[in-house]
């Protein structure tokens, strides 16, 4: 194989990339635990626990980088390891060591993601010769009694010699659990693995080359040969067994596309849980096969009962399998915040302000596929708040406010939806300098303050940006097009509440998964349509005379309100059934209601969602499709772009009755292909 994942070699690489990107997020994440803890406690001596971790952590990504032919990721991490070990022993954590570990973790991240995104990685020399500088440097400042302290730590190998080992991995041995990552661990017990080089062999397959650097003492376990290892006969001083390190890693599968979001971490008991449902369906597929049989003399009332009873125990069981899958599927949300606190760094020194940040919920689990999308929109959020919304220290304080300035992240599940906020306690957003610039640029022609909704829009326009020059925070106008663009693309919706001087909060609302939902089946016409459950707020019965026309558009009221209504069988141009009693769907958020009128109400099913991804056929309203049981396909309906449908309609109206003699532009909406433009 070439180095950093060119063409060639063994299909075993392919089938091994995906774990190597799982371990690769994992060990990264520990890196950047460790050295924000170090940062923090940058005057205090380093704590040995910490490094013997961070050194663990970076020896791994080492070694899985050199397996899968990543160079330049294991130069880094080899430099970094080197960095690491110049700490060992000093009294505080120099603060230039601190900077090129910080800087190493960012240019490791990148060489991985070049490896997944199959780009040109990054060239690890200048910052293998900046690290060698800096050690240069602190070595030559260093005194006798730092090195003494530096090897009482005891982490450097003293006392070592070279020896190499051969594995070979198979099917068989698979299948027992023994891999490449049990036996590297195997190896780290004796000392230091300073080569891995894997190799094909002529007669097909792959085998690995470990050089080891063992500590005097110890020796390798003869039953280890069992498990595919090999080494030359061992001439030891004296040694006992050796200890094993365990390290707990995914089960072989089958192969899987090579990305970090195809990967999920199990936890056995769900998977146990999830295995004693499917059981406990086999059971219920024989009964009922039985009940068929029965049913197959003669249709008597009992055989129906039986039938009956068999269909409504695995609708049941194909249920808690749903959301056993569903848990599956699920992870904390705590991976996205502790990204923020790495990124915060960077940003407080960008922005040269003293920023607190606060995590709430962190527990909170949510679909992997959402946690992997969210992370840019709420580092953008994160990134807005410290730009835009915190004040400079001087201005806090003269302003009655602590110096530093707190932006706080939280999650909490609410039904089948989970809710995210991102909060700080800054300025908030001047509604009337915001105005004031989209009015420059066009967004805008009305003088009248930006309601809630209407300043979102503004703010997420493309291009807006209330700064004239851009840095390395923000200020292009570009970003929260893309963070309202990726929650909608998830099927969420975003919201913004602010007060001048005291701070602003974003909230985003996001569907706890993706796959499988209840909906309501609908009819337009001849044609079967799907909503979410979980957007419904009511069910009622259409009265025409409670109706009202104006301009054009209709609207209803409803507890105290007036919401307007959207015809779907004129939006989407099916005919409706004439004569038939009608129903509205009360659909969207406390801001902003709409009521969708439908023809029938079939009933509620559980349906398997299949988002429209291709631009060219995506339709306004339509979020996805889904096939029922009847064999039909069914779309599904987009709840909140039709409410953002009617929200837009009476902008525009309230726009002509601000500006006398201006087109009606409402009645210009009452076209179904008006109604988005």
């Amino acid at each position: 194989m070439s180095a950093d994942g060119g063409g060639g070699g063994s299909q075993f690489f392919e089938e091994f990339i995906d774990d190597y990107f799982s371990e690769c997020d994992e060990h990264l994440a520990t890196v950047r635990r460790i050295l924000l803890a170090l940062e923090t406690a940058a005057g205090e001596p380093p704590d040995a626990t910490r490094l013997q971790e961070l050194s663990r952590a970076l020896h791994t990504l080492k070694g899985l980088s050199g397996m899968v032919g990543l160079s330049s990721a294991e130069e880094v991490a080899h430099a970094m390891e080197d960095a690491v070990r110049a700490l060992q022993g000093e009294t505080s954590a120099p603060a230039e060591l601190l900077e090129a570990l910080f800087s190493g973790e960012s240019l490791l991240e990148a060489c991985v993601t070049s490896r997944r995104d199959g780009t040109a990685p990054p060239s690890p020399g200048p910052y293998v010769d900046r690290v060698r500088d800096v050690l240069r440097l602190l070595e030559e400042e260093s005194t006798e009694a730092s090195m003494q302290a530096r090897e009482s730590v005891g982490l450097q190998a003293v006392g070592t010699s070279s020896h190499s080992f051969e594995f070979v991995p198979s099917a068989e041995l698979a299948a027992r659990g023994v891999g490449v990552e049990m036996i590297r661990q195997r190896l780290l017990s004796l000392g230091e693995i300073t080569s891995t080089i894997p190799r094909v062999r002529q007669t097909g397959g792959v085998v690995f080359e470990f050089t080891v650097s063992v500590r005097d003492g110890v020796a390798p376990i003869d039953a280890w040969r069992a498990d595919g290892l090999s080494w030359e006969p061992w001439l030891p001083e004296s040694a006992g067994p050796v200890g094993m390190v365990v390290h707990a890693s995914r089960p072989a599968s089958a192969p899987i596309a090579a990305t970090a979001s195809n990967v999920v971490r199990v936890d056995l008991a769900r998977l146990d849980d999830l295995m004693r449902m499917v059981g406990e369906l086999v059971v219920s597929r024989a009964r009922l096969g039985e009940s068929v049989t029965r049913a197959s003399g003669g249709m008597t009332p009992n055989a129906w009962e039986d039938l009956n009873e068999a269909n409504e125990t695995i609708e049941r069981q194909l249920r808690a399998i749903r959301e056993g899958v569903m848990r599956i599927r699920l992870v904390p949300i705590g991976e996205v915040f502790e990204r923020m606190r790495f990124a915060m760094r960077d940003i407080a020194r960008e922005t040269g302000k003293a920023i607190h940040l606060e995590f709430s919920g962190q527990d909170t689990e949510i679909d992997k596929l959402v946690v992997d999308r969210m992370l840019e929109p709420l580092l953008h959020l994160v990134r807005n708040s410290a730009s835009h919304g915190i004040e400079s220290r001087a201005d806090r304080i003269a302003a009655g406010k602590p110096g530093e300035g707190t932006i706080s992240l939280r999650a909490r599940a609410a039904g089948d939806r989970i809710v995210l906020e991102v909060e700080d306690d800054g300025a908030g957003i001047d509604v009337h300098r915001v105005g004031r610039r989209a009015r420059e640029m066009g967004l805008v022609t009305t003088a009248e303050a930006l309601a809630p909704d209407a300043l979102l829009d503004v703010i997420c326009s493309p291009g807006f940006s209330t700064r004239e020059t851009a840095d390395m925070a923000s200020g292009r106008g570009v970003g929260m097009t893309v963070v309202r663009t990726t929650i909608r693309s998830l099927g969420g919706e975003l919201f913004v509440d602010s007060v001048l001087g005291h701070g602003t909060r974003f909230t985003i609302e996001l569907p706890l998964t993706l796959m499988i939902t209840d909906a309501l089946i609908l009819e337009i016409g001849d044609q079967a349509m799907a909503i979410p459950q979980i957007v419904l707020r009511e069910i009622l019965p259409l009265d025409p005379a409670a109706v009202t026309r104006f301009e054009n558009n209709e609207v209803l009221t409803y507890r105290g309100r007036v919401v307007p209504l959207v015809n779907l069988g004129a939006l989407f141009n099916f005919p409706s059934r004439p004569g038939v009693a009608r129903h509205v769907l009360i659909v969207g958020s406390d801001l902003h209601l709409a009521g969708l009128v439908v023809d029938r109400v079939l009933g509620l099913r559980e349906i398997v969602v299949h988002p429209v991804a291709d631009p060219l056929i995506a339709v306004p309203g339509v979020a996805g499709a889904t096939e029922l049981a009847d064999g039909r396909v069914s779309l599904i309906l987009d709840a909140a772009a039709l409410v953002r449908g009617t929200r837009d309609r009476g902008a525009r109206a309230a726009l002509r009755t601000l500006q006398p003699g201006a087109p009606n532009v409402a009645g210009a909406l009452t076209t179904p292909e008006h109604l988005w433009a």
